[in-house]
C-alpha cells in the first residue's frame, strides 16, 4: 500500500512534467514550426480538412453544428457533476 502511495503520485508527475517539456519544445522558435516550411502534421491534416469543407460546402453548417453540440454538452456536464 504504501508503494503504490509512492508510485502513483510520481507517475503522474513524471508524465505531466514531461508533457510540459514537449509542449515547451514544440512551441520553441527554435525547435517548433515556426522554421520556413516548417509545419506540423497537425496544422496540414487541419488545412486538408478546411479545404474538404469548403469545397463540398459544409463550412457554415459545420460551425453551427459545433455550437449546438457544445450547448448540449456543458448541459450534460452541469447535469452528471
Amino acid at each position: 500500500m504504501t508503494i503504490e502511495i509512492l508510485i502513483y503520485p510520481t507517475l503522474v508527475f513524471l508524465a505531466v512534467t514531461l508533457t510540459a517539456k514537449l509542449i515547451e519544445r514544440q512551441s520553441d522558435v527554435l525547435y517548433g514550426p515556426y522554421i520556413q516550411g516548417r509545419r506540423t502534421a497537425v496544422a496540414e491534416a487541419r488545412d486538408q480538412l478546411d479545404a474538404f469543407l469548403v469545397a463540398i460546402g459544409v463550412k457554415r453548417e459545420y460551425s453551427r453544428l459545433a455550437m449546438k453540440f457544445a450547448t448540449v454538452s456543458i448541459f450534460a456536464s452541469a447535469i452528471m457533476g
